[in-house]
């Protein structure tokens, strides 16, 4: 009985004050679309894919930053707060989006943004040592590297830019500078093959222990996607090896642990399945596989049994389970988030583009047409808001003081 009090006062806090803010046209689900119609076209050459694609086109260009980036649209934390707002190197997504339409279409109509876009990279780009550039997670909230990601992702989208529309010597310069600094910054670990980035970077000293030793896994494969992608228009020996390491390190673990983990640490994010983050791995092991062809077997096979384990849990008929438990059981409250949807609905775009049609399809399609009657927005959970914070500052305060509160005499009589 008290149980059940407890838990229904939990999913009340959840459903009012911890309520996640709803989100309009946040960027990650427009170029995740945009990327998802792009590859359905590829695949079935249905015009319907063509005519989506143009529409969601014009919300990415709409909502591009006046500096030529791209803002998630929220506030979160990533270590530092992140207001909504500010352009971010992970959300250059957003470029690839422009120009991978821009190979398939034309580019008359992306040519301008994808330029501003290529620009706020050379702006943000940093020098590290003599041959070697970062690029700031969040240069508006400080301009310094935080975590490795948002230097991949900027190089992934300078090198699919590089590959659709030219550039000048230093654009050049950068894309490989990056690359270097990206493969000097990855890890081994003694019993696993490949090699791995840590999330946070390791040249800090204001981390934590706990902090310091994350490795994100989902972030790895969305980071191979990119790189892939970038290779296939501007190789380069260096992001060969890149992405070889990475995608074998992740493949590995699928080996370990069939629902590959978010981190290597547990007691991040409940231990559950984010399915945006495990869709991943699917377009990131693919597009690998077209890469480096001689693994690409090994490759499909983690991308099959990946999309199999989210049709089998997460499917419900017209979109995904935002979250699961590892055993495939639901998290309450569920939410239905637009977000996690454009992940996996470019996952099965994915599949559909290098695997031909199968399940995936049909799943889709029923997939967009969710999202599109949401107008691509909704509730997101991973966005902090005023409200959130307040609550959740008072609920950890009052945590504290019943920790603090004394413990009954175990001596006294009941």
């Amino acid at each position: 009985m008290i149980g059940s009090v407890k838990r229904m006062a939990r999913l009340l806090v959840l459903n009012t004050a911890l309520r996640p803010p709803r989100v309009r046209h946040c960027s990650q689900t427009i170029y995740e679309v945009l990327l998802g119609c792009c590859r359905m076209w590829e695949s079935t050459g249905d015009q319907r894919w063509k005519e989506r694609a143009d529409r969601v086109l014009q919300l990415l260009l709409a909502i591009q930053q006046p500096d030529g980036g791209f803002d998630i649209g929220y506030d979160f934390n990533f270590g530092r707060l992140h207001k909504r707002g500010d352009s971010t190197s992970p959300e250059l997504v957003g470029l690839v989006a422009l120009c991978e339409y821009g190979r398939l279409f034309g580019t008359a109509l992306v040519a301008g943004a994808a330029k501003r876009a290529a620009e706020w990279i050379r702006t943000h780009a940093q020098l590290q040592g003599a041959d070697e550039v970062a690029i700031p997670y969040s240069p508006y909230t400080i301009n310094e590297t935080m975590v490795y990601n948002g230097t991949s992702f900027a190089c992934g989208a300078l090198g699919v830019y590089l590959g659709v529309f030219d550039g000048d010597d230093e654009l050049i310069g950068i894309y490989r500078g990056m690359l270097r600094y990206l493969d000097r910054v990855m890890s081994r670990a003694e019993d696993m093959p490949g090699r791995f980035w840590y999330y946070c970077d390791q040249s800090r000293n204001d981390w934590d222990e706990h902090r310091r030793v994350k490795i994100d896994y989902y972030h790895q494969m969305q980071q191979v996607e990119m790189h892939s992608l970038a290779q296939q228009l501007t190789p380069d020996l260096v992001q060969e090896r890149i992405i070889r390491d990475a995608a074998d390190h992740v493949a590995a673990l699928h080996e370990r642990h069939p629902i590959i983990p978010y981190t290597n640490d547990p007691r991040y994010f409940k231990d559950q399945v984010h399915l945006w983050g495990l869709s991943s791995v699917i377009p990131g092991m693919l597009e690998a596989g077209v890469v480096l062809r001689e693994f690409r077997p090994g490759y499909e096979r983690v991308a099959k049994e990946v999309f199999e384990w989210i049709r089998a849990n997460a499917w419900n008929g017209f979109s995904f389970e935002a979250v699961l438990n590892k055993d495939g059981s639901r998290v309450e409250p569920r939410y239905y988030m637009v977000r996690s949807d454009a992940w996996v609905f470019n996952a099965c775009a994915s599949a559909a583009k290098h695997l031909g049609a199968g399940a995936w399809n049909d799943m889709a399609e029923k997939c967009f047409a969710t999202m599109e009657a949401a107008n691509f927005s909704g509730m997101e959970s991973h966005a902090s808001c005023f409200r959130r914070r307040v609550f959740a500052g008072i609920l950890v305060g009052l945590k504290r003081a019943v920790d603090r509160k004394p413990a009954p005499d175990s001596n006294l009589k009941q």
